[in-house]
């Protein structure tokens, strides 16, 4: 934390991250559908394995039960 190019960056984008898995399980959002991973520019390779992985288990709990609702 508070090793970014752009100073602050990563700790507002994990408050923010923090008010949004707030907001998204008053809403009844799975929080397993939230995912906040800290990847550098020169990490492409890992960026490409997370964004898989996530992708998998965003597959493996199908669809919202929000677009169901709706």
């Amino acid at each position: 934390m508070g090793d970014c190019h752009y100073l602050d960056g990563n700790v507002k984008a994990e408050k923010i991250f923090q008010t949004t898995r707030e907001l998204a399980g008053i809403i009844g959002i799975d929080l397993d559908r939230l995912r906040l991973e800290w990847v550098s520019s020169a990490e492409g390779v890992r960026f490409a394995e997370i964004a898989r992985e996530f992708t998998n288990q965003i597959i493996t709990l199908g669809p919202s039960p929000l677009k169901q609702a709706a």
